[in-house]
């Protein structure tokens, strides 16, 4: 039974992985460099400073990570703040574990700041406990760090946590660590669909007309 609620951001609570489609491409071209073949693939599931720290490094840039991060973030404002939708279902879904008393916290890739504006924005704030970004927690997603600190805030049991994600990455590191999971269909992850679903408790193709009865029982 549901007691504590995860909840990703990014093609998950929001459709906005279509801003990630050959953003660092954009970034590097936007400074006169090359990038290397595959670029988008190896830095996909890693966090922000993570990527910063990669690219920085294979392209010798000037800038320190966190200035890299800002130059990102400012490419990233304009949507997250005015344009990124809530996916169809979720303000229902959030509001269905809200009535429930279901405390809810959000683990995420992208910065703070972001999310924050994101959620304010859509009006979906009020919902959430607490944020945690990889950044803060000082891994991507292949670790669990993220999912236990977001669990610490909830201070429920992790077997009564569910994780709500869109990514394959990320589903195995809930599972392998514990978490019940509910996946969703995003169109980046399709590739992955079929082992999403074999490993997630819950498969969804989306949030819509979806009850909160399934996570009591």
């Amino acid at each position: 039974m549901i007691q504590g609620a995860v909840f990703d951001c990014d093609g998950t609570l929001f459709d906005s992985m279509y801003l990630y489609r050959n953003f660092v491409t954009r970034y590097l071209t936007g400074r006169g460099l090359v990038p290397e073949s595959g670029i988008e693939e190896t830095v996909r599931y890693m966090s922000l400073l993570e990527a910063a720290e990669y690219i920085r490094g294979v392209y010798r840039l000037p800038q320190s990570p966190e200035e890299i991060i800002a130059d990102c973030n400012r490419m990233l404002e304009q949507a997250y703040f005015h344009e990124i939708p809530v996916r169809d279902g979720v303000a229902e879904l959030l509001a269905q574990l809200h009535n429930r008393d279901v405390p809810m916290c959000i683990a995420t890739a992208t910065d703070r700041y972001l999310v924050e504006g994101a959620l304010q924005r859509a009006g979906i704030d009020r919902y959430f406990c607490g944020i945690v970004t990889c950044g803060e927690a000082g891994a991507g997603k292949e670790q669990p760090n993220v999912f236990l600190q977001a669990r610490k805030i909830l201070n429920t049991p992790p077997t009564s946590t569910w994780v709500f994600e869109d990514a394959r990455h990320a589903v195995l590191t809930a599972k392998k660590y514990g978490f019940p999971v509910c996946a969703v269909w995003d169109a980046d992850e399709a590739d992955h669909a079929d082992e999403i679903e074999k490993q997630s408790d819950i498969y969804l193709k989306s949030f819509a007309g979806f009850s909160v009865e399934r996570l009591f029982t």
